[in-house]
């Protein structure tokens, strides 16, 4: 982390006059594993390379390649096994991301983290205020099963608890390390396991939120300007609670998603984005740039046709998708990135991201450079 004296913190302002203000992007950073491995070597590693099935869907899903720290011996622990280890790496990524920001630690009044999951305290976000050197009085909090919608319940998380500190900053992490809880396919598994097990990637994110008036321009960690939060929202879907949920025994593990997924991207999304629109008097034309959700080709394509986007306005999410995978907590992160470092945004100009997660959970939320 660098030294304290880069970045300008916005000055204190009255309790009345922080209700008013936005909260803004003032870093934005990503960490992955060193390894990478291309789908015939995932496939091999989970005992599927053959298997006509699985050869069709990972070659199909829209992922190249992934960074992931899966070997033979770590397939040979069970989960229970693997749980320090899981720890670990998180900790390890996000402290990777966290590194690239560069601010005081005296600044930070907020943590948020998350991950799909945790094995015990304490959390993520105990470690990193510890490892950090952050204030002891932070307030901090840790997430977990928001899954690929995390992105928009964080922001809107950190924006709020920062609220009664409008003079410091919030950091914000999400990690996953899916290689802890990815096993290898056996013969009778359900066809779904296999679906998952050829998206799903390593890695963390973090993000540094502040209060301002304007976007936060180029701040370290990010590959250019960032911007600022004007509004989200969060929707469920009644009655999708089956459609995304995790499955786990002593010995196996698997994310399931179901076929459901791209039907709601490409029926329900519409609906929901122009209502969040006409609430801040947009509408979908009005809006330059699409971060939207990488959740598998499937997903991202009924995104496209339900809301009537092109594959230069999806490049971003297709590029995180070949070559991350889906990495749960994190990806909306590594595609407001991406966005930013292809398109490099102009002053005024807005973004909707796009999260869809389990529940099944939309997030929407509204950026402006």
């Amino acid at each position: 982390m660098a030294p304290s004296s880069s970045p300008t913190l916005t000055p204190p302002r009255p309790a009345d006059t922080a209700a008013a203000a936005l909260p803004a992007l003032a870093g934005l950073a990503t960490a992955a594993p060193a390894q990478t491995l291309d789908q015939q070597q995932v496939l091999e590693l989970l005992g599927l390379a053959g298997d006509d099935f699985a050869e069709a869907i990972f070659a199909r899903c829209g992922v190249r390649r992934r960074h992931l720290d899966l070997t033979p011996e770590l397939l040979r622990q069970t989960l229970q096994q693997r749980s320090p280890l899981s720890e670990q790496r998180s900790l390890e990524l996000a402290e990777e991301a966290v590194a690239q920001l560069d601010f005081d630690p005296a600044s930070i009044g907020v943590v948020v983290t998350a991950s799909i999951g945790t094995h015990g305290v304490p959390t993520l976000a105990h470690r990193l205020v510890d490892r950090l050197g952050l204030p002891a009085d932070v307030d901090k909090y840790h997430v977990v099963g928001v899954g690929c919608a995390s992105a928009v319940p964080l922001l809107r998380l950190a924006g709020q608890a920062l609220r009664d500190r409008p003079d410091q900053q919030a950091l914000v992490v999400a990690a996953e390390w899916m290689s802890g809880i990815l096993t290898p396919v056996r013969p009778g598994d359900e066809k779904v396991k296999t679906v998952g097990s050829s998206l799903f990637g390593d890695g963390a994110a973090a993000a540094l939120l502040t209060f301002g008036e304007a976007g936060a321009g180029d701040a370290p960690g990010a590959p250019g300007p960032l911007p600022t939060l004007l509004a989200s929202a969060v929707h469920q879907l009644p009655g999708s609670l089956a459609d995304v949920k995790s499955v786990m025994t002593a010995d196996d593990s698997q994310i399931q998603m179901s076929k459901a997924l791209p039907l709601y991207a490409r029926t329900e999304l519409a609906g929901l984005i122009d209502g969040f629109l006409a609430r801040q008097g947009l509408t979908r034309a009005e809006i330059d740039h699409w971060p939207v959700h990488p959740g598998g080709r499937g997903i991202l394509e009924g995104i496209q046709e339900g809301v009537g986007l092109s594959d230069d306005d999806v490049a971003a999410s297709a590029a995180v998708l070949a070559e991350h995978g889906n990495v749960g907590t994190p990806s909306a992160f590594f595609v407001l990135r991406e966005l930013v470092a292809r398109k490099a945004p102009r002053p005024g100009e807005r973004g909707l991201m796009v999260t869809i997660g389990p529940g099944v959970t939309v997030g929407l939320a509204l950026w402006q450079w």
